[in-house]
């Protein structure tokens, strides 16, 4: 899990005050940053690079940001972004799983690719394109509003409808071809 730790800032002479309040505002989103990243990554060290990442790159251009209460929305944005990145970097690369067979004896545990083993819905998610995911992460497992969603990817609101339209519309039909939905 990513705790103060995992803040790593690199601070110049006379910045500890501007550290200090980023510290105070980047804190509270840590947790759903992780999480998110995990849901989106299915990898819980990947998923803690990423958060990582989207700190240090919140610390490099904090400049940027014009209100202090808007904090939320912006770091979440740059949260996705660093997620959408590592998913496109994914294409084409061909991922093999190390079972217990494999690897032997495996003393870690990835809670987020378990949680995900046992979720169908899960499974067919990481079928979509990164766009379509990370709609579908952002609306039913942060549970936030379209609105939101499309501020916080910095995308029109019917872009983000059409995107969570085109997800559902994909997972429906392949649960339908599966013959696991019931109307």
């Amino acid at each position: 899990m990513v705790g103060e730790g995992a803040l790593r800032v690199t601070l110049a002479r006379g910045a500890e005050d501007n550290a200090a309040a980023f510290v105070r505002l980047v804190r509270p989103e840590l947790a759903g940053a992780y999480r998110l990243a995990g849901y989106l990554l299915h990898d819980a060290a990947e998923a803690e690079d990423a958060t990582q990442e989207a700190v240090t790159k919140a610390w490099e251009s904090r400049g940027k940001l014009r209100d202090d209460d808007r904090f939320a929305a912006w770091f979440g944005r740059i949260v996705a972004n660093v997620c959408q990145d590592r998913l496109r970097r994914r294409r084409g690369v061909r991922v093999v799983e190390i079972n217990d067979e494999i690897a032997g004896d495996v003393h870690s545990r990835d809670d987020f690719r378990d949680a995900l083993v046992r979720d169908e819905v899960g499974r067919l998610v990481r079928t979509l394109p990164p766009d379509q995911q990370l709609v579908v992460a952002l609306r039913f497992w942060r549970d936030l509003p379209l609105e939101e969603i499309a501020e916080r990817l910095d995308l029109p609101l019917g872009t983000v409808k059409s995107r969570l339209h085109y997800a559902m519309r994909a997972l429906r039909k392949e649960l339908d071809r599966q013959g696991k939905v019931s109307r």
